[in-house]
């Protein structure tokens, strides 16, 4: 049930324990002429441990009171987990939005990485440009090549960026489906080399059966031609 509705679950939870943490506070907690304390009352102890804020105006008066709050914090602390968690699930993207989130960054990455390679072949051309002109030593010159190795640099950034993204893509499900694959590759080179090494086999059968007729006919023609020797 909590993976399915997990708000509606901590809600549930967090009533309960409020409900019973304040009953038990009312029913352990006395006020200085020896009554028990109201239930609004209760509820707003209980509320102060239970939320880890600590005591309010109200402070339990009994040692019963007390480990009832002391057991309020450990469930408070215990609630704020779950609670980070629940939120943190709600937030994180699914595995298909991340996909295309993912798609989106790269997209931008490649344009980028254009742009620069772009800009990679013109910087280069100046360069060449100044050079022919004798311009080697000038301010322009030292400004296009200092511009040239941005952009290399750049484009290095950016290929580290997309390997980066393309790693984040690789879940669970990849890595399962990675497996399953490897496996079912494995499964059939296994069946043909089994395949091959029954091939195999008829092969070198059938050339010991070529070797044993080419020996039965070397021997009859020996034969042969011991007879037909004069």
């Amino acid at each position: 049930y909590f993976q399915q509705s997990p708000t509606l679950c901590l809600v549930i939870f967090c009533t309960i324990v409020i409900s019973i943490g304040s009953w038990s506070l009312r029913a352990c907690d006395f006020t200085s002429v020896n009554e028990h304390i109201s239930i609004l009352d209760a509820v707003w102890l209980f509320i102060g441990p239970f939320t880890t804020v600590g005591y309010g105006d109200l402070t339990p008066a009994t040692y019963c009171g007390r480990g009832v709050a002391a057991i309020a914090s450990t469930i408070g602390i215990l609630v704020a987990a779950l609670l980070t968690a629940v939120v943190a699930e709600k937030l994180a993207l699914s595995r298909w939005e991340k996909y295309v989130h993912n798609f989106v960054l790269n997209s931008e990455l490649a344009k980028q990485r254009t742009h620069q390679a772009a800009n990679v072949l013109i910087y280069a051309w100046k360069m060449w440009y100044l050079k022919k002109m004798n311009e080697k030593r000038s301010t322009r010159y030292i400004t296009v090549q200092r511009k040239f190795f941005e952009s290399i640099y750049i484009i290095k950034q950016i290929k580290e960026k997309q390997r980066k993204l393309t790693d984040n893509c690789v879940g669970l499900a990849e890595l399962m489906l990675i497996h399953r694959e490897t496996s079912i590759t494995i499964d059939e080179t296994v069946k043909q080399m089994s395949t091959m090494k029954l091939k195999i086999e008829n092969i070198e059968k059938k050339l010991d059966n070529v070797n044993h007729t080419v020996r039965k006919m070397y021997k009859t023609l020996n034969q042969l031609l011991d007879k037909r020797a004069p």
